[in-house]
């Protein structure tokens, strides 16, 4: 089963305009190539200018547009990076830094999805520039990366800083267990080249990964899910059954200790003090891929309730995106954090990668079968076996469980098995598929709807699946233990109360009625719930620092 090339959609409504804003941020000349690249001094080489070319060529091939800056900045990368191909200081003989294989690791990955892109050779000639001269040389010091939580740093700052001192022949980070970022980094380069060595780094990166105590040794959970995508792309490459549920366990670890209540993250294991975007678009890729590899739909769910509750709210109303407090853990609210209400730095690239999955993941091919796990509107342009089906997908999700499909093109004769996803939380019995207006019989298979058709131009195939208030007791609150969730299908929902009602606790609600877009309110309008999520052409710097409970009693 694999995705349809970005450029063959055409994307309409929320999730183009997050993607439309997210392109235009990256086109602002802080991410141009007079201020993208970062001098020799810079803690982490490579990040800045590998997280801005994988954004700007993600955003680019979803958006339809080229990306204003990516050429420029590919023509001053012979000067940027050093005589081994890779960014910052060549390193004695013996030592490692683990920032520089995490900044390296963004650097690797915007070049394979570049030469995904374009096929351009020099640019499969800089990826094995920067695996021979960065990569390979690293494999024998994974062996002795340093895992005792007293040999670490117990406090750091949002960008992660190094340490002066190395410990034994690591330059260690404030940001515990970066240098596994590269397993990301790693894994992408050897799709592309299946070099023997390559594999046998990659497998010495993930034997010690797998051996660290993380909760112990408070591993940043960015690093911990940016390695873990790199563990399911190899299990995609390998089908070593061990790995994937080793991979399973570390995602378990990841939601238990490290998730927030809206679906974010928490910095650090045993840290709560910030979230950070870049592990929220980890944990929705995640996610994803573990759903897409293990067919179980708990991981399908989650997915949605990432990119509604938990990336979604990290973006900002100029397409940027920033850091939120951690829901649950002091405070029943959820709000952005205005001293980092934009990490401009590492976030506002990484949310640009998350966004262009969540377009590529709208539909997937598998000969003729086609499956349907998110639902956006726009147009598709399938490959099925008998040529080119076109649809425009139309639809109301999040708020109402109804989306229309309709045939714009097709070849003749073409037949299809057609799976639409039909979400845990949607109301027991109500699913159903009608063709132009007439009821199929369905079957139902580990949360999809499953028919067979014959495709032809003007059909209507419409899903429809009803959407409730429901009480989802607090999982990832332990400030709160007793508390409890209020959601709308998958989004969740947040509390305002009347001014002259606010005597009343906010975290304590009476019956309440459904208005309209997930809106909920009580008898005499005094309380209203409304979703945390927000169109961001509806969204403003306020909105996004307003403190919205989401914890009741």
């Amino acid at each position: 089963m694999k995705a349809i090339p970005l450029e063959r959609l055409s994307l309409e409504g929320d999730l183009r305009d997050r993607l439309t804003a997210s392109a235009s941020r990256l086109a602002d000349s802080l991410y141009g190539p007079d201020e993208v690249f970062k001098p020799a001094s810079y803690d982490w080489p490579g990040d800045n200018e590998g997280r801005t070319l994988l954004a700007q060529v993600l955003t680019a091939r979803a958006t339809g547009t080229e990306p204003l800056h990516a050429a420029a900045i590919m023509a001053k990368l012979p000067e940027a990076v050093n005589e081994r191909g890779y960014f910052g200081s060549i390193l004695p003989d013996g030592m490692t830094d683990e920032q520089q294989l995490s900044g390296n690791s963004w650097y690797l990955r915007a070049l394979a999805e570049l030469y995904a892109w374009k096929k351009e050779p020099e640019v499969l000639r800089q990826i094995e520039r920067v695996v021979r001269g960065l990569l390979l040389p690293a494999k024998a010091h994974f062996e002795h990366y340093p895992t005792d939580p007293l040999e670490r740093a117990n406090e750091g700052e949002a960008a992660g800083t190094r340490g002066d001192k190395p410990v034994r022949d690591w330059y260690l980070s404030t940001d515990i267990g970066c240098a596994f970022i590269m397993l990301d980094g790693a894994t992408h380069a050897y799709e592309l080249l299946r070099w023997p060595e390559l594999r046998e780094t990659i497998d010495a990166m993930i034997r010690k990964f797998l051996s660290i105590d993380l909760l112990a040794i408070n591993a940043q959970t960015h690093a911990t899910l940016s390695a873990l995508r790199g563990m399911l792309r190899y299990y995609g490459l390998s089908r070593n059954a061990g790995l994937l549920a080793a991979a399973e366990r570390v995602f378990e670890l990841y939601v238990q200790e490290g998730m927030t209540e809206n679906g974010a993250n928490r910095n650090w294991f045993n840290r709560p003090w910030w979230t950070e975007p870049c592990a929220v678009v980890d944990s929705f890729v995640a996610a994803f891929e573990l759903w897409r590899l293990t067919s179980k739909p708990d991981y399908l769910e989650t997915a949605h309730l990432i990119y509604y509750n938990g990336l979604s709210h990290g973006q900002r109303p100029n397409g940027g995106f920033g850091c939120d407090n951690c829901a649950g853990s002091k405070e029943r609210e959820l709000f952005a954090l205005e001293n980092l209400y934009e990490a401009y730095w590492c976030c506002t690239m990484r949310g640009g990668e998350g966004l262009a999955r969540a377009a590529e993941y709208g539909y997937w091919l598998d000969g003729n079968l086609v499956t349907v796990p998110f639902y956006h509107n726009g147009v598709a342009r399938l490959p099925l076996a008998a040529g080119e089906a076109v649809i425009r997908q139309t639809t109301s999700y999040p708020y109402e469980g109804q989306t229309v499909f309709e045939v714009l093109s097709v070849p003749a004769a073409c037949g299809a098995t057609l799976r639409f996803y039909v979400p845990q939380h949607a109301v027991p019995g109500t699913e159903a598929i009608s063709l132009n207006g007439v009821r199929l019989d369905a079957a139902s298979d580990n949360g999809f709807l499953e028919i067979q058709a014959e495709l032809a131009a003007g059909m209507r195939l419409e899903l429809n699946f009803e959407l409730g208030l429901t009480r989802v007791p607090a999982a990832h609150a332990p400030a709160f233990p007793d508390a409890v969730t209020l959601r709308h299908g998958a989004l969740l929902l947040r509390g305002t109360r009347k001014q002259e009602d606010s005597d009343r606790g906010e975290s304590e609600l009476g019956p309440l009625k459904y208005a309209s877009e997930g809106t909920y309110a009580d008898a005499d309008g005094s309380v209203v719930l409304s979703p945390v999520f927000v169109p961001i052409r509806k969204n403003d710097k306020e909105t996004v620092l307003e403190q919205k409970t989401i914890l009741f009693t």
